[in-house]
């Protein structure tokens, strides 16, 4: 019994001494198999990944909101928005729509696919498939509208067409203002107005 426990304690003992000196080995081996690594070396990464996310300057969801000084809140919201690479004082957005709560109660909702918005300026141009709808029941359609971001007021670069109250009607243009006095929010249609008066609207 005692020599059985004598060879224990000499294995434990010997095992005390080999295990640290094995895990040493095993440690430097590591170290040295390794490669050295540079620390002045840029992290490895997909250059095109790195361009497509720098360079474009995207903005998802962005939202630009105030109120005019006749009480009448805007809201223009996109789907998302770039920096124009041409003049980065302007930003290009995608899929592009302006609310306007009017101070009396009513609302006008306009959206486009594309926008170009300055806001040195304080506009934004909405182009492509252009609609205007009030919940006066007019609803316009043109190709590019250019409205301000701080007033009411807007502007087509042509032609319109739409519906409203008096009926079906199609002009060369289209204005939209804020009367100083009352508020109150018109639009005017000029350059060869056509109506088409339809006595059930």
């Amino acid at each position: 019994m005692a020599l059985r426990d004598n060879l224990r304690s000499r294995v434990i003992s010997w095992l005390k001494i080999i295990l640290p000196l094995t895990a040493l080995a095993l440690l430097s081996t590591l170290f040295l198999l390794s490669r050295t690594i540079d620390p002045t070396r840029p992290i490895p990464a997909d250059r095109a990944d790195l361009e497509s996310r720098t360079g474009s300057q995207q903005i998802n969801q962005p939202t630009f909101a105030g109120a005019t000084q006749d009480g009448h809140l805007v809201a223009f919201v996109a789907t998302s928005a770039r920096v124009d690479p041409e003049q980065p004082e302007r930003v290009i957005a995608d899929t592009m729509a302006a609310k306007i709560d009017l101070a009396g109660g009513g609302q006008i909702n306009i959206t486009s696919i594309l926008g170009t918005v300055s806001d040195a300026e304080g506009i934004a141009i909405l182009q492509g498939d252009v609609v205007l709808t009030s919940s006066t029941g007019y609803r316009i359609e043109t190709e590019e509208l250019t409205t301000s971001m701080r007033e009411i007021a807007a502007e087509s670069a042509g032609a319109i067409t739409g519906k409203g109250p008096p009926g079906q009607l199609d002009a060369g243009k289209m204005t939209m203002t804020s009367d100083p006095q009352t508020g109150d929010v018109h639009l005017f249609f000029t350059n060869g107005v056509k109506l088409i008066y339809d006595p059930g609207n």
